[in-house]
Formats: C-alpha cells, sequence, structure tokens
C-alpha cells in the first residue's frame, strides 16, 4: 500500500506572533485571550500559561496608567514560541522605565499594614523564568522567558 506515511510532521523550532493593541487597559483582555490561545498550542504548561497571562495584564495596566496615562499610544506584544517555552516581548512609546530597577516593596508586618497597589511590577518578575529589559530606538522593550524549552 502506498502514498500511506508513519513520519510525525516536525514541530517548527521557533514562531513569532506579533499583536498592536491601543495603549488603554481595556486591551488587556483581549492580550490575554491571545497569548493564552497561542501559549497553549505551544505546549506550554497551564501554571506557566496562568503566569504569562498575569505578567501581560500587569504590563498593559502599568503601560496604560503611567506612561500614556490616557494619551494615545500603541503597545506590542511578541511572543516567540518554541516547545515548551513563550518568550513575550513587550514594546511601548512610553517615557524611559526600567521596571527591572523598582525595589521589590517591603513585606508588611501584618494584613492591616499592608497596602493596596504596588506590587504589579514584582508579581512579574517573579512569575516568569526570566526578564528583561532595554531602551531601543526610544521604546521600552521589556522581555519575559517562561518555560524550560528552548528559546
Amino acid at each position: 500500500m502506498r502514498g500511506r506515511s508513519n513520519r510525525i510532521a516536525a514541530v517548527k523550532p521557533f514562531q513569532r506572533h506579533t499583536l498592536t493593541l491601543d495603549g488603554l487597559r481595556a486591551s488587556a483582555g483581549k492580550a490575554s485571550e491571545w497569548a493564552r490561545t497561542l501559549a497553549g498550542r505551544s505546549g506550554l504548561a497551564d501554571a506557566r500559561i496562568d503566569a504569562l497571562d498575569l505578567c501581560i495584564v500587569e504590563l498593559i495596566s502599568n503601560i496604560a496608567d503611567y506612561a500614556y496615562r490616557g494619551q494615545p499610544g500603541d503597545i506590542r506584544l511578541d511572543l516567540d514560541l518554541a516547545p515548551g517555552t513563550v518568550v513575550l516581548t513587550v514594546t511601548d512609546q512610553g517615557p524611559a522605565f526600567d521596571p527591572l530597577s523598582v525595589p521589590p516593596p517591603a513585606v508588611p508586618a501584618s494584613l492591616d499594614e499592608a497596602t493596596i497597589g504596588g506590587y504589579g511590577i514584582h508579581l512579574v518578575r517573579s512569575s516568569a523564568d526570566a526578564c528583561e529589559y532595554r531602551r531601543s530606538e526610544g521604546r521600552n522593550v521589556f522581555t519575559a522567558r517562561f518555560g524550560t524549552g528552548p528559546a
């Protein structure tokens, strides 16, 4: 019998997907759905997909609130997919800001002393397996890696 093959199609070693959004808090939902779908297809573990989602929501919210402050602006997301790994790159045109330079928030002595807010950057840094910031051509470029496969 001819024509049938038992070979499994090779998994592509790397795929890039890009999404450009308005620099508004409301864009976080669309970005979240987009990234969850793509990361799930890459075989990333559910816990890391949740971490990716948390990072996207926090980064978009911070860019909307602090970089653009209600003014027009774009946020570009690149997802680089490899088996078991997703690398997220978030680019904005806001003022230079390195989130990795912000010290972690102080741990309150009790729940009564805890304040709301100020934990987003810390959550991003602690949720990703690796993070990097650079300023390039007048843009903030923040990269976070999720997973242990090849990048």
